[in-house]
Order: C-alpha cells, then structure tokens, then sequence
C-alpha cells in the first residue's frame, strides 16, 4: 500500500522528498557523529579565574602608584630628595609583594596555556590563546615597570648623596614608569574582552 502510494506521488516531489531526506541524514550524522559539543577543560577554567583576580590586584596596584609616583615627582623637583626616597622605597617594598602575584598569574597562564589544546571549537581556542599572550605581554610590562622603579630608586640615592643633581632623569624614568601602568591596565582590558569573546563563542 505504501508503495503504491509512493508511486501516485509526482516524479518531481518524488526527488525532492528523497533529496530532503538525505539532506536530513546527513545532517543528524554530521550533528550527532562527527561535530564536537562546545568544550572547555575545568583546569583551563580555574585558571582563568585566578588568573582574572590576580591580574585585577596587579592593575589596582599600579594605578595606586601612579598616583604615589606624581608625589615623588613633586617631592623631587621641589629638592626634598630624602622625602622622595622614602617614597621609592615604600614603593619598592609593595612592588615585592606584586612580583609575587606576578609568579602566581605567569602559573595560571601557564595552566590556561596548557589546556587550551582541550577547547573545542577551535575558534573559542584561538580566542584563549590570543588572551593568554597579552596577559602573558601584561607581566612582561611589570617586569619593566619594576626595572624603571629600581633605576629611580638608584637615581635618587645618588642625588642625595650628591653623586648627580639632575631632575631630567628622574622625570624620563617617572614618565617611563607612568607609560607602564597605562599598558598594564589596556592589556588588562583587552584580556577581559577576549576573555567576553571567549564566553560568546562558545
């Protein structure tokens, strides 16, 4: 009965109803066989959100010391050399609390590095290695920073000391130091957007 039927039904519709079903095979095959569901390894995650808030602490700490900066800026050209020191120095012992947040963010990266091969689709996967490289360029700009932050601190002990009486130096470091805190908190932005697109493009 089927058969006939099948064959009261036009040629033409004939083709387009096996034409659909294989279109329809073809597509529960290629949905349920051979396409991936969206994944991401729960390491790569943990990660990532440790890395996220150190990474803030880090960005929140260099706005702080720009702000200290200005005032060992006007401490310096006002001449109050022993003030100034001071200052770098204070700053110096905070920033050896933020290298060690600095280790800890590199661990994480280096977690989030290493399970990004896990990701599926590839596009989320190249979306989190893209992030992982400017968080990795963001503690690279720390590592300046600290380096300016120890030649100002040189700097100042010479001028006190009388070895050097030039401000021209210290305003290039502070300038110097400044430029980093503004490529820190960009990097950081950009991770947290690509860290956005990540989540959209699963």
């Amino acid at each position: 009965m089927i058969s006939k039927l099948y064959l009261n039904i036009p040629r033409k519709i004939r083709l387009f109803l096996i034409f659909l079903l294989i279109i329809l095979a073809a597509y529960f095959v290629g949905r349920f066989v051979f396409i991936k569901t969206s994944q991401v390894p729960q390491d790569f995650m943990k990660a990532r959100q440790e890395a996220s808030v150190i990474a803030q602490v880090i960005v929140n700490f260099s706005n702080d010391s720009a702000k200290r900066i200005e005032d060992i800026s006007e401490l310096n050209n006002k001449g109050d050399y022993m003030e100034a020191l001071n200052l770098v120095t204070s700053e110096m012992d905070k920033n050896r609390e933020i290298r060690q947040k600095a280790i800890s963010l590199s661990a994480n990266l280096g977690t989030m590095a290493q399970n990004a091969v896990g990701i599926y689709p590839d596009s989320s996967a190249r979306v989190a290695v893209e992030a992982i490289t400017v968080e990795t360029t963001l503690i690279s700009k720390l590592v300046d920073y600290n380096d300016y932050l120890n030649q100002l601190l040189e700097f100042l002990r010479n001028q006190l000391l009388g070895k050097s009486n030039s401000n021209i130096k210290v305003n290039k470091l502070i300038n110097k130091i400044n430029g980093e805190v503004i490529a820190i908190n960009s990097l950081n932005q950009k991770f947290n957007e690509l860290m956005a697109k990540f989540d959209g493009s699963r």
